[in-house]
């Protein structure tokens, strides 16, 4: 589920911030002089980011490829994100430095021997980021934890559990969030007869008790 949470705020707001981190202002600390820029976003900005997936994009699915998952011209073996299933509504919430929350999902496992199994449940997930310097990328990684299925064969409770934890953390983890590259910027100076290059080179992601901050670390180059 590439969810990139923060490209359409960066996209908007690096170079106005990276140029007053230069000055000692937001994201500067004081015992060090790197220019740094900080961005955050609370709870509502990510809830409202998933409200706006479902509302205008399809929902998030992956096959189901192991496990004997097969699919059949009329039943695909799939798992798909679902803004709400039983009650239990997709969203996260920042819980002692984590990001947490329930993941409602639907979808189907066929096999010659039982047919198509149509099956529906929540997970609580928990989701770590990190950056990675040879990738030169923030990366997130999704686990989780007491996969709940809703009316599913018995003998297909364990398979389907191990099923979906494979299929997430084989296809999507780790996610690339964003890079380097996308953090970085051009300013056109005209005045000054050229372009500055605001280039990224560090990104720290810190989750705070009410929100989520990534710390970014440029030099300025002729662009």
């Amino acid at each position: 589920m590439k969810i990139k949470l923060f490209i359409a705020l960066l996209a908007i707001s690096t170079a106005f911030t990276a140029a007053r981190a230069q000055e000692g202002g937001l994201g500067a600390r004081a015992n060090d002089r790197a220019p740094r820029a900080t961005i955050s976003v609370n709870e509502q900005f990510l809830n409202s980011f998933l409200v706006g997936m479902f509302d205008h994009l399809q929902e998030p699915s992956m096959p189901l490829t192991s496990g004997g998952a097969q699919s059949s011209p009329s039943c695909a073996s799939e798992i798909r994100l679902k803004r709400e299933v039983n009650g239990v509504r997709t969203a996260v919430r920042f819980e002692n430095g984590r990001v947490v929350g329930p993941l409602a999902f639907a979808g189907a496992y066929y096999s010659t021997f039982l047919g198509c199994v149509q099956f529906t449940g929540w997970a609580d997930a928990e989701i770590t980021m990190e950056f990675s310097r040879e990738r030169r990328a923030v990366l997130a990684r999704f686990q989780l934890r007491d996969i709940h299925l809703n009316n599913t064969p018995g003998l297909l409770n364990d398979p389907l559990r191990n099923l979906v934890q494979s299929t997430i953390d084989r296809r999507y983890n780790p996610i690339e969030l964003f890079t380097l590259e996308q953090l970085s910027t051009n300013t056109n100076i005209k005045p000054a007869g050229g372009a500055l290059r605001l280039e990224a080179i560090d990104a720290r992601p810190e989750i705070a008790p009410n929100e989520l901050t990534l710390h970014i670390t440029y030099r300025f180059v002729r662009g």
